[in-house]
């Protein structure tokens, strides 16, 4: 999500002003340094919940202080303990029931407080999780949360997992598309089931980003500037930005290439020189010859 930040999420939070967010979903933290930089410059104050973040976090959370509440817990176990958000960003664990239910939890919640639910902006409704759960622990949801999985990787267009492709090492389901599978498919059927009128935007690029607006919290100026994303001029910025990324990673993967061959290279000639090694002690041994 941290991707979205500058030219998307920035702008929106800027424009919407909350004084009271939520991020579901830290990691190591990069988009959190964005979220408490803004807290601190305006005087408001964020909910970070993650059960297992990664160590720079917490070096994150050491240079602020009241801007933010921490909670190690799972989503669902922190929202119905804290306040309803003016906004929140949701990027945990990319799958149907989890996504589905922190939505209807933070529905309940403002619900309770009187308040409207809030705008919630929500990372993976791209491929690859759009349509295909992602389980980062299977044994916390029930049999009838989660689909087949397995610890196998992905690529784009084909719907059934292979041995090599893309997050093999976390459980994905083992089909793409269907009922109850996906972060945007919990999008929609929450929307539809929610009772409450929303505007949806989605932005399809660097796994997506979605943008959920209840009608009470929409302005005419955050209205204009989610309407500016897509904008010829906007998309043909993001593409270049795509093409960067897309280039970056062709970078990497031919610098690991060149890194292989050599080693490649490397063993061959080492081999070469102990099979002529080997071949030489067995002439000096048929001549009786010390080696």
């Amino acid at each position: 999500m941290n991707r979205f930040w500058s030219r998307y999420i920035q702008p929106i939070i800027d424009t919407a002003q909350p004084r009271h967010l939520m991020e579901i979903g830290a990691d190591s933290g990069w988009n959190t340094r964005n979220i408490l930089n803004y807290c601190r410059r305006v005087g408001a104050t964020v909910d970070i919940v993650d059960p297992a973040p990664r160590p720079s976090l917490h070096e994150v959370l050491r240079e602020f202080g009241p801007e933010y509440h921490y909670l190690p817990l799972k989503s669902v176990a922190a929202i119905p303990q804290l306040a309803t958000p003016d906004m929140a960003l949701i990027d945990g664990d990319h799958n149907w029931a989890t996504v589905y239910t922190e939505l209807n939890l933070l529905l309940a919640v403002a619900v309770g407080s009187g308040a409207p639910p809030p705008i919630t902006l929500l990372h993976d409704v791209a491929w690859p999780y759009a349509r295909r759960d992602m389980y980062y622990n299977p044994d916390d949801l029930e049999a009838s949360q989660k689909h087949p999985y397995a610890y196998k990787g992905m690529l784009p267009g084909v719907t059934h997992l292979l041995e090599e492709g893309m997050n093999g090492i976390l459980a994905n389901a083992l089909v793409e598309g269907g009922p109850r599978n996906g972060v945007l498919t919990a999008v929609e059927d929450y929307i539809a089931s929610s009772g409450v009128e929303y505007q949806f935007f989605q932005l399809p690029f660097f796994n997506g980003l979605g943008i959920l607006v209840p009608r009470q919290r929409m302005t005419p100026e955050l209205n204009a500037l989610i309407g500016s994303f897509f904008t010829a001029e906007s998309l043909l910025t993001s593409c270049k930005e795509i093409e960067a990324d897309s280039m970056h990673v062709r970078a990497l993967l031919a610098q690991t290439e060149i890194r292989l061959t050599r080693r490649t290279q490397a063993l061959t000639r080492a081999r070469e020189l102990l099979n002529a090694q080997a071949l030489r002690i067995q002439e000096l041994e048929k001549l009786g010859l010390p080696k």
